[in-house]
């Protein structure tokens, strides 16, 4: 499972004539004429230079009433540092929006494409409209005290919160693919698979699925997802999750409540928060045996991470480790029995994995088996890596292109790709090699090894600075890396204050803190 990537805001076509509309529904529910609750439909405009021209809000059977709501503030009433008119070309998600926007705009072109912005602005808005129903539908950003929940039973959870974080299991389990088997049946835990976030330092936690297969099933249409460039609208396993924030993130009134009943939270500026996502994506409401059975989960990894010294290398060789602890919930003795659930995939570097079909395995190996002896006269260790994610990303691709074609020209056009864009071919730079070079290493053509070069860049959208092909030793020198949109304009967040930089890091928008980065090495605590 791949950790949240940090991805820059408001790069692309910068022309304001150019619009993105799309709807989305939201994640909480509003009463509707019946007075039965109902998830209202949010309508959203915004221009190509990154700004929000207007939203509406909208009953599901109505959709177009919002989207017209929406349309008709974007072109008269935009916001007071935004100029009224009309775009000169409009992007929408799908057909059907484009089909009920071209009545309202007549003579402006509408495609159907990528909309990047618009997608992560509809993700901050689901996080920050509010929205009023049934009761508990929006306590989860409001209190702790949710439910049945007591100080008591917080208290808990923050202690045993604060004592893992301090075990900071993101540098003890290597991947989120290294993953673990928690079951106790004093707690109604069955079985649930978890994972470990944080060895990237984007954010951190714990997340719990029902079983390995749910956990399966939630890689795949994460990865899915990424490759048809949207985001899973329904139909997640479960999940339920500890996660580690920074104050600067957390809201003014869950701060006011942790200090009013003095909560235990970790040095290191760690906030744990509860986070339980239903199939459907609504966020479920914490319950005492909610807070309890994670509580419980909590205790037995610090257990577990205090008792096995060498707990990294218990996901190699055929042993399977499983240990029964005895951990106490308020007052009370349960027991929890938790243990390795499965091998990492062979290969991986606990920096980054690569998950492949297993259709595609040999295919995989046989074009790497050939790769690996060029970055080793030629390339490096992280060359290698940014490769070895190119190729496994053409193999997930449905059909994968990988399975037309010659080896050689595939193994020329990925490591072309990859060189090019972190100018391999300059001769400042260390490691590089001329193109031609790479052409004959593999036995193609120039023009095959171009051709092959530029299908793998347009598959998977390669470009120079872009941080998910840039070396991770080039990422303080990438401009791309830095760029993000703060109050509607674009800035290098190097330059803006520590806070901000924090609160961009915590959200996965840039790699690490650089203001931290120039005392030494960022580290979560």
């Amino acid at each position: 499972m791949a950790p949240p990537r940090h991805q820059p805001r408001g790069f692309g076509p910068t022309s304001s004539g150019v619009w993105e509309i799309g709807m989305a529904r939201m994640p909480g529910s509003v009463p509707g004429d019946d007075g039965e609750p109902v998830r209202p439909l949010l309508a959203l405009v915004m221009d190509g230079s990154g700004r929000i021209r207007a939203t509406a809000l909208g009953a599901p059977e109505r959709s177009s009433q919002a989207l017209e709501e929406a349309l008709q503030e974007a072109l008269h009433h935009p916001p007071n540092d935004v100029q009224p008119g009309s775009p000169e070309q409009v992007v929408v998600p799908n057909a059907r929006l484009l089909e009920e926007l071209r009545p309202l705009l007549p003579g402006v072109a509408i495609t159907v494409g990528p909309t990047p912005r618009l997608d992560d602005a509809m993700a901050l808005l689901r996080e920050h409209v509010p929205v009023q129903g049934k009761p508990g539908d929006d306590q989860v950003m409001r209190t702790y005290l949710t439910a049945d929940v007591t100080p008591e039973v917080v208290a808990g959870f923050f202690e045993a919160a604060a004592a893992l974080y301090e075990r900071t299991p993101w540098h003890v389990i290597p991947s989120d693919g290294h993953l673990f088997q928690v079951s106790s049946t004093a707690l109604g835990i069955r079985g649930w698979t978890g994972c470990v976030i944080g060895q990237n330092r984007e954010s951190y936690g714990v997340i719990l699925f029902d079983s390995i297969t749910a956990y399966e099933r939630y890689v795949q249409l994460a990865e899915y997802a990424e490759q048809e460039g949207g985001r899973p609208s329904g139909g997640l396993p479960r999940q339920r999750a500890i996660n580690y924030e920074a104050r600067a993130v957390m809201p003014a009134r869950l701060l006011k409540e942790i200090g009013t009943h003095h909560w235990p939270v970790a040095k290191g500026d760690a906030y744990p928060t509860v986070m339980l996502i239903e199939p459907d994506l609504e966020l479920a409401t914490p319950t005492r045996a909610d807070l309890r059975r994670l509580e419980g989960v909590a205790r037995a990894l610090v257990q577990w991470i205090d008792d096995i010294p060498d707990l990294p290398r218990r996901w190699q060789g055929p042993e399977v480790l499983r240990k029964r602890y005895r951990v106490s919930l308020q007052g009370e003795v349960v027991s929890v029995t938790i243990g390795v659930a499965c091998e990492a995939p062979v290969g991986e570097s606990p920096e980054r994995k690569e998950r492949v079909p297993a259709a595609m395995q040999a295919k995989v190996d046989a074009l790497m088996q050939s790769i690996d002896g060029f970055c080793d006269r030629h390339l490096n260790a992280e060359y290698r890596q940014l490769i070895l994610a190119a190729v496994c990303a053409l193999a997930r691709k449905r059909p994968s292109p990988l399975l037309g074609g010659r080896e050689p020209s595939w193994c020329a056009g990925v490591v072309h790709a990859v060189g090019m864009a972190n100018f391999l071919f300059d001769k400042t730079q260390t490691p590089h090699c001329k193109a031609p070079e790479i052409y004959g290493a593999f036995g193609v053509s120039a023009q095959t090894g171009q051709a092959h070069s530029k299908k793998v860049r347009d598959l998977l959208k390669i470009s120079v600075f872009d941080p998910k092909w840039t070396l991770p030793s080039r990422l303080d020198d990438s401009p791309m890396a830095w760029m993000l949109q703060v109050d509607g304009y674009m800035v290098d967040i190097r330059t803006m204050p520590l806070d901000i930089q924090v609160q961009a890091c915590a959200k996965g928008l840039i790699p690490y803190v650089p203001a931290l980065r120039r005392d030494g090495p960022a580290t979560p605590d």
